[in-house]
């Protein structure tokens, strides 16, 4: 009967220590003042026409061909558990940039995240501060695995 007992016991704490575990979590996210979904505005800022394609581990993406000052909007899903998780790349022919990372300034505004890029850099808006930030492109390995820096066109 002490077995019965302290089997049962186990259990409970388990399926407590379970039902915390993700209460905690679903804290945490309401805590961190994540939304639902982001938008990200990326526009072509250079003087040609440029390719881009934007990804996710869940989404991935399409080339899109962008005229000077084009500009497409992604609706990014933010992940319930674990929302820091969350990213977005965008890869050109220049390189790739994280178009969405949850410690970017732009998350805990109203307003969309926005990116600019052109040939040499890219620029993200900061809402608090009113300016734009410059960026460098990155070889991110990871991507050039899922599809890679494409080969984008630029027209002079």
């Amino acid at each position: 009967m002490k077995g019965a007992a302290v089997i049962v016991t186990i259990t409970s704490t388990t399926t407590i220590m379970t039902m915390l575990l993700f209460f905690l979590i679903d804290v945490s996210t309401v805590a961190a003042g994540f939304p639902d979904t982001k938008t990200v505005v990326v526009t072509n800022n250079h003087t040609n026409y440029l390719s881009i394609r934007c990804f996710s581990f869940d989404d991935d993406g399409e080339v899109r061909h962008l005229n000077k000052m084009g500009s497409f909007n992604i609706s990014v899903e933010i992940r319930k558990f674990f929302p820091s998780s969350t990213m977005y790349n965008c890869s050109t022919n220049m390189g790739t940039f994280v178009a969405f990372r949850s410690d970017y300034e732009c998350i805990s505004h109203s307003t969309p995240c926005e990116w600019r890029f052109d040939e040499e850099f890219t620029y993200l808006y900061n809402p608090k501060d009113e300016e734009w930030v410059i960026h460098e492109y990155n070889p991110n390995y990871e991507s050039l695995k899922r599809g890679g820096v494409i080969k984008g066109y630029y027209v002079n």
